[in-house]
């Protein structure tokens, strides 16, 4: 077969996968090469005797004759033995696949799926080597040819070119050459190429000619070439080369000397370590990415394979990130990310392995003795660290983790299992109330595959609103007198009542809790306008909402209030929004914003459960409140000296700041006599009542109290 020769680049692509060829080639499709391709090793080997080819990209995985196999046919033929070979596989990059590939003759690795910009990137390189070998094989040619070493051809070549004899002395060197190397042409001439060259060990002296691979191979009349060489300059400085030593010979045959060329790589290795950086490490937080993590975690498994130990995977993911994200914006969350990996590295070993997988998903890995305690150790530790308050554009942040724990090879056998089992288990600490770590129990997915069944039916009720509301009495305390209501929402999908500890979390989890409570917000404004028509209502009732945080994130609630009270004639004073102290801690410039515009419409204010989170008595002068409820739990200690010590002290507080108080879950009459002797306001319990559906609160209470008689006509 007639070899065809030109100056044109070819890159032969050899899969047996149409499809990946044609990808292959889409990729490559801008650079000024010739594509040719080939769906077998057979079809590949006919292309390579008929083209002068600059570069093989080279399936691994291909029927009858598998990309090594072609590989080694290749180098075994003078005409194909120094065409690159770029090995395309989706085998994994183990040590056995990747020496194979190396002795079959492949000089590099890629793993599918590929990454464009990396592709490209090393074959341009490949390309310019072609180009580069061609114009100096054409240059020695010439030389061998004229047999002289024409002095004007090698300055005007750009890479380094040295002559070595027949004994290791280099003979000449062209000015590229001298300046990589940072000698003189008279201080290189006459040196041992391993005195002032060639770096195969520390000391030079070791280094023996006649051993070398350059000699061994140009002895026989072979070229050899080499991508990850190391030469020594003058001053001892150490740089990466790409050479290829190329023999001369006398006409009968007779080894003489070599030509050594030779092209400073370093600029290319800063590349290629930037781009194995890039692909392994997470630009935000210089922490490990998902690639790193799955290599980390991979080995891992051998070394406990090998040592019979256990390792521990731990899976943390943020609470409340996404809510600093939606407040101050996505630069804020960037710098709280890195504040929380500084507090992640400090609370483990150098030897462990912190990753952030994304957003705001972060691993640990953790190895070494007593691994269970140790796991659980540094869980304890990563919660209290994340506990302190961060500091973010002069705002104190408040957030936390939840965080899932598995065992290698107790709970998961495989990587993949592992990642899913500890994944399960931080869900699970979620659902716990956050903020806390869950081991991994084998009953988890079962209560996982309930948690989104229950998530599923929340959703398709939300989308019908298929909710109701009860109404559970607020009393004044001085005569009895029912003063108003607060709206309490229910759910009971498919018949079965769900408790709000339950599904209420969920609704904020998911964010159907907006939609869910502007609903809540509506149906009691069409209630107290049913109510309004029909009673004559005393001037200081109102009908009482609970505002999640979600909602005041969002200025729409404030118009959603204003809507509602003007469809239904409502006076702004016969509605009051209540907050939790979760409201306080999470204090933002936007919540305190929608705080005020709610009481500037004139709807009044409630804290809630105030006492039972973290709250500093100095933020309430920065709410705009106008009711202090007190929590149950309180209420229920009270028979103690310090539980009523702390009721009383409450009550005080609000009434230095000219606040009224509701005590909440009043059961006994003692209670209701002590919150009286206190002068708390009102009071909501079981004593009076509990949540009732709005003609039941009706029929008990406006009638008992008098209202009944007040019908308007």
């Amino acid at each position: 077969m007639q070899l065809t020769l030109s100056n044109e680049q070819r890159i032969l692509l050899v899969d047996d996968r149409r499809a990946n060829l044609v990808a292959l080639e889409s990729l490559l499709e801008d650079l000024d090469v010739q594509l040719l391709s080939a769906t077998s090793g057979v079809e590949a080997l006919s292309l390579l005797l008929k083209y002068d080819i600059s570069l093989v990209l080279l399936d691994v995985q291909m029927p009858d004759m598998d990309g090594y196999e072609v590989a080694e046919l290749m180098r075994s033929r003078k005409r194909t033995r120094t065409i690159p070979i770029v090995f395309v596989t989706a085998i994994n990059h183990e040590e056995t696949h990747v020496f194979k590939g190396y002795e079959s003759g492949g000089v590099e690795f890629l793993s599918k799926p590929i990454e464009p910009f990396i592709l490209t990137s090393k074959v341009k390189v490949f390309l310019e080597l072609d180009k580069q070998k061609r114009l100096l094989e054409h240059s020695l040619n010439e030389v061998q040819q004229l047999k002289n070493r024409n002095e004007l051809l090698l300055r005007s070549v750009g890479e380094g070119i040295i002559g070595i004899d027949s004994e290791g002395v280099i003979t000449f060197a062209n000015p590229a050459a001298e300046m990589v190397l940072d000698y003189e042409l008279d201080e290189l001439v006459s040196l041992s190429v391993g005195q002032c060259v060639m770096v195969t060990t520390i000391d030079p002296g070791d280094f023996i000619w006649e051993k070398s691979k350059i000699y061994e191979k140009c002895r026989t009349g072979k070229k050899h070439h080499s991508d990850v060489g190391v030469f020594r300059t003058k001053h001892h400085k150490m740089i990466p080369v790409e050479y290829t030593a190329t023999p001369v010979s006398k006409p009968d045959g007779e080894f003489t000397d070599v030509v050594l060329i030779f092209k400073d790589i370093t600029e290319r290795k800063k590349i290629e370590d930037q781009l194995n950086y890039m692909a392994q490490y997470d630009a935000l937080t210089g922490l490990g990415n998902r690639n790193l993590f799955n290599d980390a975690l991979e080995s891992s498994i051998l070394r406990a394979n090998h040592s019979k130990d256990s390792f521990a995977l731990m899976f943390i993911d943020l609470d409340r990130f996404k809510q600093v994200n939606d407040s101050l914006g996505h630069e804020a969350g960037d710098t709280l990310l890195k504040d929380v990996t500084d507090r992640l590295n400090s609370c483990v070993r150098n030897s462990d392995v912190v990753c952030r997988l994304g957003g705001d998903e972060f691993t640990i890995i953790l190895e070494g003795h007593n691994i269970h305690s140790a796991a659980v150790r540094v869980s304890e530790k990563v919660l209290r660290f994340l506990s302190i308050p961060f500091s973010v554009e002069n705002q104190k942040i408040y957030i936390g983790a939840s965080i899932g724990i598995v065992f290698y090879p107790e709970m998961a056998s495989d990587a993949t299992n592992l990642v899913k089992n500890a994944d399960m288990a931080m869900y699970q600490a979620k659902r716990d109330g956050r903020n806390c770590f869950k081991i991994f129990e084998s009953n988890m997915k079962q209560q996982l595959e309930e948690a989104l069944d229950l998530e599923t039916k929340l959703r398709r009720s939300s989308e019908k609103m298929d909710f109701f509301l009860h109404y559970q009495p607020k009393v004044r305390v001085s005569d009895g007198k029912v003063m108003g209501v607060e709206a309490l929402l229910r759910w009971k999908p498919n018949g079965d009542f769900v408790s709000p500890v339950v599904f209420i979390p969920l609704a904020e989890e998911t964010g159907l809790i907006q939609s869910i409570g502007q609903w809540v917000i509506e149906e009691t404004c069409r209630q107290l306008g049913v109510w309004q028509q029909r009673y004559h209502l005393p001037e200081d009732f109102s009908a009482s909402v609970n505002l999640s945080v979600k909602q005041l994130n969002d200025d729409s609630v404030v118009h959603i209030l204003e809507r509602q009270l003007d469809e239904y004639n409502l006076p702004a004073s016969i509605l009051e929004v209540e907050v939790t102290e979760t409201v306080v801690m999470e204090k933002t410039d936007q919540n305190l914003k929608v705080l005020y515009d709610i009481h500037n419409l004139g709807i009044s204010i409630a804290l809630d459960d105030f006492g039972t989170g973290y709250s500093s008595m100095s933020y309430l002068t920065q709410l705009p409140l106008n009711v202090l409820k007190i929590d149950r739990s309180f209420v229920n200690d009270m028979e103690t000296i310090q539980g009523a010590a702390i009721v009383k002290a409450v009550v005080a507080l609000a009434k230095g700041l000219s606040l009224k108080v509701v005590a909440e879950g009043v059961e006994t009459k003692e209670q209701l006599e002590r919150l009286k002797e206190l002068s708390c306001d009102y009071v909501q319990g079981f004593y009076y009542s509990k949540p009732l559906e709005n003609d039941v609160l009706e029929e008990r209470f406006f009638e008992d109290f008098g209202y009944r008689d007040e019908v308007k006509k």
